[in-house]
């Protein structure tokens, strides 16, 4: 680990992490990949890919988007500079983050709530020194060994939350394991505007998140294919996906 990512984790939970976030970030993105750990390189790559695929989304600088898991920011502060015109929300359940982020994008809807497919209360598993990782979910082989604190946080559903007049482009997804519930809370916003979805998906819950998908109308990706503007068949998508460990995808109007 460097002393970079170090700093980073020290930092997590307080109000320095976005500060250190954006340098190791920006600090990260101009090494080779040789330089990097193959963790730190994946995720590089996944971020550009991520903005990459935004960019397509919100073609004209005037689409709608929806960041969940917002965190420190790092891709939220892509949509609002791909689309500034557009109206863009943003929902990350950890207290500080989300008042960080209230103050730097104050042209962007910050909900300090945690989505789902259900409304009401929950204990949120924050991880003060690795706050990406927290999560809604209980997760033992993530927190072993790791300070875990509870925190209550509303619980909401995006179809309740994103007025339906409002048409959606672009949605990224990033809960650590929450992502098949959100879809599921999600349908009848998906249904409606068929935007491209980008999220995180680990290989036990992709299936669970293809049936959320396919019930919206939207047809499963690498992220790589959209990009090119391949199609494969959703079978042969999942394979390679999981063959490769892959761990984001995107979805699209079929």
């Amino acid at each position: 680990m460097t002393l970079r990512r170090e700093a980073v984790l020290l930092l997590s939970g307080t109000k320095f992490e976005r500060v250190a976030r954006s340098a190791y970030n920006s600090w990260r993105d101009r090494l080779p990949a040789a330089c990097l750990s193959a963790d730190a390189a994946r995720a590089r790559v996944y971020d550009r890919q991520t903005i990459a695929i935004a960019r397509m989304a919100l073609f004209g600088g005037g689409g709608n988007s929806i960041d969940v898991g917002a965190n420190c920011g790092t891709i939220l502060n892509a949509l609002v500079k791909l689309s500034p015109r557009g109206m863009h929300w943003a929902f990350e359940p950890i207290p500080n983050l989300a008042a960080q982020l209230r103050r730097r994008y104050r042209q962007v809807t910050v909900e300090q709530v945690a989505l789902s497919d259900h409304t009401g209360i929950a204990d949120f598993h924050f991880l003060p020194a690795a706050s990406a990782y927290s999560s809604l979910l209980s997760r033992p082989e993530v927190e072993a060994g790791k300070d875990v604190q509870l925190i209550r946080v509303d619980v909401r559903r995006l179809d309740d939350v994103i007025p339906e007049e409002v048409p959606i482009a672009f949605i990224k997804i990033d809960t650590e394991g929450g992502e098949a519930a959100i879809l599921r809370g999600a349908v009848r916003l998906l249904r409606r505007h068929k935007p491209v979805v980008v999220f995180e998906c680990a290989p036990s819950a992709l299936d669970e998140c293809m049936v959320a998908l396919e019930d919206a109308g939207l047809r499963l990706s690498l992220l790589p294919d959209l990009l090119e503007h391949r199609s494969r068949p959703v079978a042969e998508v999942r394979k390679l996906g999981l063959e490769g460990g892959e761990f984001y995808y995107a979805a699209s109007g079929a």
